[in-house]
């Protein structure tokens, strides 16, 4: 199976094609969040290199969230198109559990975010059960001192032999940090990415969806669905409704 991977949850963009459980190429870029301009290019450039066409593509996969509004939208819409058109799978992949997907170490709990700023954080904790991150402290988002105590109520009831931090932000926060209960150590640099082509290798594994009904999870309220909320009155329904309603 050919799975065409995409992240653009960060100012990373990362692209990647797997055969099954093979990744054949993986292009990231640092583009500072243009990925409207340089998502289609970078497509094109590895499909071409292939010698293969978006029709040759089985199952496209994406990084749905949390991460930037603006950029989660632009990867979602990408992939719903071109399955939509070409009637091919379609699969969302936690962008949390992409992150914690790039450490394979057994008996490690994972704690994967991205800095939220002013001490907050979109994160979850994985454990690497026969090969797949598994969610194990609900992806959230989370102020510090939320997220650290329930990493402790976790620490209470499992004894993981090491506790690892990969995303952004934790650097930031040693002093909190040094409270927990267990050693901990932070990801090297390309941990602290998000990879598409572990997006792909997870979406192996996940059942596709109707391309109508791949949302973004943002695990926060917009801006625009807080000042929708506060004109109108309505209580927060599913984004498909509010999508409607503006």
């Amino acid at each position: 199976m050919k799975i065409l991977s995409i992240s653009t949850a960060t100012n990373e963009l990362s692209v990647a094609l797997n055969e099954d459980e093979r990744l054949i190429v993986e292009k990231n870029e640092l583009d500072e969040r243009n990925h409207s301009e340089h998502l289609d290019p970078i497509i094109d450039e590895i499909l071409n290199k292939n010698k293969l066409k978006l029709k040759d593509i089985d199952r496209f996969a994406v990084a749905i969230g949390p991460g930037s509004y603006t950029g989660l939208r632009i990867g979602v819409t990408t992939v719903k198109m071109f399955a939509s058109i070409l009637n091919k799978e379609v699969v969302g992949v936690s962008t949390l559990q992409a992150l914690a997907a790039s450490c394979s170490e057994e008996d490690t709990l994972v704690v994967a975010g991205i800095d939220a700023r002013n001490d907050n954080f979109f994160a979850g904790a994985y454990l690497n059960e026969n090969g797949q991150p598994v969610n194990v402290i609900p992806d959230g988002h989370y102020h510090i001192d939320v997220l650290l105590t329930a990493i402790n109520e976790y620490l209470n009831d499992h004894k993981p032999k090491k506790l690892l931090f990969i995303g952004s932000g934790f650097d930031k926060q040693i002093e909190q940090l040094d409270t927990l209960e267990l050693p901990y150590s932070f990801g090297s640099g390309e941990q602290n990415a998000i990879h598409a082509g572990l997006i792909g290798k997870l979406a192996l594994n996940k059942e596709p969806v109707d391309p109508d009904l791949l949302l973004p999870n943002y695990l926060r309220r917009t801006q625009a669905e807080v000042d929708w909320h506060k004109k109108t009155g309505n209580p927060f329904g599913p984004d498909s409704n509010y999508v409607e309603e503006v």
